[in-house]
């Protein structure tokens, strides 16, 4: 479907191939296409686990290639920025491999790229997260930047929400979890050779405190616990049934879903 930097789309119906790069233009160009771009991008991954089948920068590719795919459907008016590769991770520190940051440094690194890019120019920004553990810093960095910055536009979507919303349309929603068959799908989509495939795997499951969990979800809440936890390899889904196809199915449903938000905060062109 794609590489892994995003930078070939899925057929689009007529939109350019690929989406506008920040990381491809140079100072200059830059400039330049500064007041035609209306919203940035900015994907948010994560460094960690994802059971014995798929590789650690699994979240990170996903945002990568999830807001190529949408920038590609919206160009010029909407450019991607670089992803940042790490997130808040620690209930994943069992496993190795992971790395993580602390909240306090995801909120300054988000603060920075968005606070830099404002300063030459650019006044809105979605915030494109694929990992549940960065969602509250961002939340935090997005107030931040409105309120102290300045920044007149700033909004977060959790898109894994996007990839696992397709993934029960298209797989059932028993395979839906962390390293579960729709993440494994989406990276067979992206980037096959990062997929184990004699490893996909059922979620070993401990069950440890299952009903308050349920319950504290259907009530918008959460009940803190380490991965090793919930899960004894790491995995929350089922990835047995995994497949590209499923995986390009999945990510082409989440961009159309991802391009209605980023067209809703685009500023209106004059002539509309």
């Amino acid at each position: 479907m794609t590489d892994h930097d995003g930078a070939t789309a899925a057929p689009n119906n007529g939109a350019p191939s690929a989406p506008l790069l920040l990381t491809d233009l140079t100072s200059p160009e830059t400039g330049a296409l500064r007041d035609r771009i209306g919203l940035v991008l900015l994907p948010v991954g994560a460094h960690e686990q994802h059971g014995p089948a798929l590789s650690v920068a699994t979240d990170a590719l996903t945002a990568q290639v999830l807001c190529g795919l949408t920038g590609a459907l919206l160009r010029p008016r909407v450019a991607v920025a670089p992803v940042i590769p790490w997130g808040v991770s620690w209930h994943h520190m069992a496993f190795p491999g992971t790395i993580s940051l602390r909240e306090e440094t995801l909120i300054a690194l988000v603060e920075d790229i968005v606070g830099s890019l404002h300063r030459h120019g650019f006044d809105r920004f979605l915030i494109v997260n694929t990992h549940g553990g960065n969602t509250a810093a961002l939340r935090l960095a997005a107030d931040r930047l409105h309120r102290d910055h300045g920044v007149p536009v700033v909004g977060t979507v959790y898109a894994y929400s996007l990839i696992a919303g397709a993934a029960r349309q298209a797989m059932g929603e028993e395979v839906v979890g962390h390293g579960g068959g729709d993440e494994a799908s989406t990276l067979l989509a992206i980037k096959p050779e990062l997929v184990r495939r004699d490893k996909l795997a059922q979620g070993d499951l401990t069950g440890l405190h299952a009903e308050a969990r349920q319950l504290l979800r259907a009530a918008d809440g959460a009940l803190s616990l380490a991965q090793d936890e919930l899960t004894r390899n790491g995995i929350t889904g089922d990835s047995t049934t995994a497949t590209e196809e499923a995986g390009n199915a999945i990510l082409a449903q989440a961009a159309v879903r991802l391009r209605l938000i980023a067209e809703s905060m685009l500023p209106v062109e004059k002539g509309e």
